[in-house]
């Protein structure tokens, strides 16, 4: 490889490890939290004090936490690709089932990425909160990247986004998956790209 290349690969990926660490901790505060939107009180609670304590809450961190583990996951198979000077990478092209499909067939033997890519870009193998928010807005999950970007991607119809707030302490697994899926991803991506 040349130091050019080098470079380019492991940009994508220190880009890649701070998006996804930025998800993982946001999880895990999320967790830490409970993913309270309904605060008990025995007075009325000041709206400064009630954003406070529901700061970390899925109806506070949804969309912004979604897209980042998106993008973070497109920075991390492009900077593992782009380690083979071999390959060749396009620019723009963002469709996340295409990458992790390409990342599947070159890397097969890279079980917990894949599994890890599988479970958050195949609507089969989503997390319930995923999945429901897909099958209640009718998406295929090449897009689901590009709906996070915008509140109507088209400017035209606006999608209900319910499905991935309000899950209160239903869903803490989730961002506890989640957090936990980020920690293992990232220690097997600087395994991998040091065995490259």
């Amino acid at each position: 490889m040349n130091n050019n290349r080098d470079n380019l690969a492991l940009s994508f990926l220190t880009f890649s490890n701070q998006y996804l660490t930025l998800v993982e901790n946001v999880a895990r505060e999320t967790v830490l939290h409970g993913n309270s939107w309904s605060i008990i009180s025995d007075f009325v609670l000041e709206k400064e004090e009630y954003e406070k304590k529901t700061r970390w809450s899925d109806f506070s961190i949804i969309f912004p936490l979604l897209f980042n583990l998106f993008h973070g996951i497109e920075l991390l198979i492009k900077g593992l690709i782009l380690a083979d000077s071999t390959e060749t990478m396009k620019k723009g092209k963002h469709n996340l089932c295409i990458l992790c499909d390409r990342f599947r067939l070159k890397y097969p033997e890279q079980k917990i990425l894949n599994n890890f890519f599988d479970k958050y870009t195949n609507k089969e193998s989503m997390p319930e909160i995923l999945r429901n928010f897909m099958i209640e807005n009718k998406l295929d999950a090449n897009i689901l990247y590009e709906e996070l970007r915008y509140p109507s991607p088209n400017f035209d119809l606006i999608r209900n986004y319910s499905s991935l707030k309000y899950q209160d302490k239903e869903g803490v697994p989730f961002f506890k998956d989640l957090a936990d899926d980020i920690d293992s991803v990232l220690r097997e991506s600087v395994k991998m790209y040091y065995c490259l």
